[in-house]
């Protein structure tokens, strides 16, 4: 099996400013196209191709390319006039057929460095591509990889959190350079618990009691309950910036930077996000824990294809010392197991209280692909060497020491930022 790609002096007309391009590209005997969609125009128009591929992708973490997260992100952050981030998602064509479908973009992190990174990162928790298994392999994987790196308007292709069992992983192995020491995500299978009576038996007994005695203590309290409610209800609506107005309290209580959460727009994406029309039940939830009415913990996340993402979750500093947040998991795992999810997914956070809520895990790896010099020197020394390191380093302190830095680093950020956003190369080190 051989595969080449055609058309390598492409022609004026063929730029890749600001609308989509087309090269040929074999494979099997037969030519496909692969084409480029940079406008939001484009990618509105690709929603059936897009979600039809949905459904055939074998990709065990693909919600993250779904066209619903992809679409609602970009509505909203990639506005025309700002130049920093430009959509790049790559279709490949077998006639008027789609086989696969990569979301990226371009990033311009300073004056002089453009990198090609997953389409809503950082806020993408998973990095794969959508593909047809069988008209798609790895070999036609690195065919298209070997198109874009031709790109000499990039300086580097940076993708974090690609699951090993993801076929790109096996596309990118051996390009480019990887940090020392991989993640790793934290997920319960749910697909040989059959019912939450004989789960929760199962468990050991001192777990059973900690569980136990946590939700009886916020029973005396007042009365508990818990719902759930689907995106578009109105007790999504009412619920959803109080979550992350929550959420927000606890990352500057705890030192963490969490800049995406901070963005106005954060809450309009999620606001709109899962409420199209999606088959079964998939879409986004927001689960509320309330005492007396009033939540004091919540949790926003994802269903997708029978897997469920736990994408935030958030917590009424007032009642901390009760773990709202545990009592929170265990009454989202039930409502999953009840309602037929078979994964449920606590992604790459590496929090050591995972351990004791799932069963499996799912390795992640990273890649950093350098197309230039400076893009070589960013991808070496700084993505794989030294920025890890920083984050260890910052991750080590405790809650204390982190919020007093986060609050002196906030007016230099936003000196600096104003000059090519040069501090960002420092300030991403932080989570």
């Amino acid at each position: 099996m051989t595969v080449s790609i055609k058309g390598r002096d492409r022609a004026a007309a063929m730029t890749r400013a600001g609308r989509s391009w087309t090269v040929p590209v074999e494979f099997h005997g037969r030519s496909l196209d692969l084409e480029c969609r940079e406008t939001l125009d484009e990618l509105e128009a690709l929603k059936d191709v897009w979600q039809g591929l949905e459904g055939r992708s074998p990709e065990a973490f693909g919600y993250f390319q779904s066209f619903d997260w992809c679409l609602s992100w970009s509505r909203l952050y990639l506005a025309p006039e700002k130049m920093e981030a430009r959509a790049r998602v790559y279709v490949l064509w077998d006639g008027a057929d789609c086989v696969m479908i990569w979301p990226l973009m371009t990033r311009r992190i300073s004056p002089a460095i453009t990198l090609l990174v997953p389409l809503t990162a950082p806020m993408n928790q998973y990095s794969t591509l959508l593909y047809d298994p069988a008209r798609f392999d790895r070999t036609a994987g690195r065919a298209v990889l070997e198109e874009i790196r031709r790109d000499r308007g990039l300086d580097a292709i940076c993708l974090d959190h690609v699951p090993q069992s993801a076929l790109l992983a096996d596309i990118l192995e051996g390009q480019g350079v990887s940090p020392e020491g991989g993640q790793q995500s934290s997920i319960l299978d749910l697909s040989a618990i059959t019912d939450w009576e004989s789960h929760h038996r199962a468990l050991p007994k001192k777990q059973r009691l900690q569980r136990n005695s946590r939700r009886n203590r916020l029973e005396k309290l007042g009365a508990l309950d818990y719902r759930v409610y689907p995106a578009g209800s109105r007790g999504y609506a009412d619920n959803i910036e109080r979550c992350i107005a929550l959420k927000q309290a606890w990352l500057r209580d705890t030192g963490r930077l969490g800049r995406d959460v901070f963005d106005p727009r954060f809450v309009a994406f999620l606001r709109d996000l899962g409420t199209s029309a999606n088959e079964g039940d998939d879409g986004v939830y927001l689960h509320a824990l309330t005492l007396d009415g009033s939540p004091i913990a919540m949790e926003i996340g994802m269903r997708f294809r029978d897997d469920y993402y736990c994408f935030l979750g958030a917590i009424d500093l007032a009642y901390q010392k009760y773990s709202p947040g545990k009592v929170q998991m265990e009454s989202a795992q039930r409502w999953a197991i009840e309602t037929g999810i078979r994964r449920f997914d606590f992604l790459n956070d590496p929090s050591a209280y995972k351990s004791s809520w799932t069963n499996a895990t799912e390795p992640l790896t990273a890649s950093y692909v350098p197309l230039t010099s400076l893009g070589r020197l960013y991808c070496h020394h700084w993505m794989a060497g030294l920025r890890p390191h920083m984050r260890s380093i910052y991750h080590r302190f405790g809650a204390q020491i982190r919020a007093r830095l986060l609050s002196a680093v906030g007016p230099v950020q936003r000196l600096l930022g104003r000059h090519g956003g040069s501090m960002g190369l420092v300030l991403c080190c932080m989570p």
